[in-house]
């Protein structure tokens, strides 16, 4: 979906649908550059806010030729949705730093985000860097901060540590929606973690499972 749509409101089968933000009070910026992230402002409720939201399609970052370079090309790069890239991970921090310093005002960010992107590309381009600046730029936030996991929505990975409440207790509040979801891996990861081997895994079985110890027992025995 379209999370514009979702902020400022969308006309379906010719009828309107609002949105979050008080009707056609949200106005994006920097929407050209670091396209997984949706940054802006708008009212709710009549209150202006900083709103940062997440773009959940597949985005394209289009690269142009060096002019001069002869052999240079245009270059597309496909970006996946719901991950930090560099330039979207720069953005968020920068958008917050504009909410708090130059504008003071609250901020809603709509938290949707799988991780940051591992790739080496990416590395270099400092990911961890951008990073760590929306942490320093949340640790600085003198103003009231959301923080909202939306419906079957999902925050994982460093996506969690850079936003987690604790970082700054006296700003931050952190909500999900019921059928939200978070943590630091996803479950097949922390599994992998705890149980090394298959034996462990059939032993842990045999801890919590009575059925199967009752089973265990008639093989031992003997009985079918």
């Amino acid at each position: 979906y379209d999370p514009r749509h979702m902020l400022g409101g969308v006309k379906v089968d010719g009828s309107w649908q609002g949105g979050w933000c008080d009707e056609g009070s949200f106005h994006e910026y920097m929407g050209g550059w670091g396209k997984t992230v949706v940054v802006g402002r708008g009212r709710c409720g009549g209150l202006p806010v900083g709103i940062i939201a997440v773009e959940t399609r597949s985005m394209e970052k289009h690269i142009p030729a060096d002019p001069q370079e002869p052999t240079s090309r245009d270059v597309i790069e496909l970006q996946a949705g719901q991950v930090w890239y560099p330039d979207s991970a720069y953005k968020t921090a920068q958008a917050i730093r504009d909410f708090n310093r130059g504008e003071g005002l609250p901020l809603v960010i709509f938290a949707n985000w799988r991780g940051f992107s591992g790739g080496t590309r990416d590395m270099f381009a400092e990911v961890l860097k951008y990073g760590a600046m929306i942490v320093d730029a949340l640790v600085d936030y003198k103003h009231p901060v959301t923080i909202y996991i939306p419906p079957n929505g999902e925050l994982r990975g460093g996506a969690w540590v850079v936003l987690d409440p604790k970082i700054n207790e006296e700003s931050i509040e952190m909500f999900a929606d019921v059928d939200a979801r978070g943590g630091i891996l996803e479950p097949a990861g922390a599994a992998e973690i705890v149980f090394k081997k298959d034996k462990q895994v059939v032993e842990m079985m045999q801890r919590c499972d009575e059925q199967l110890r009752d089973l265990d027992s008639k093989k031992t025995s003997g009985q079918d």
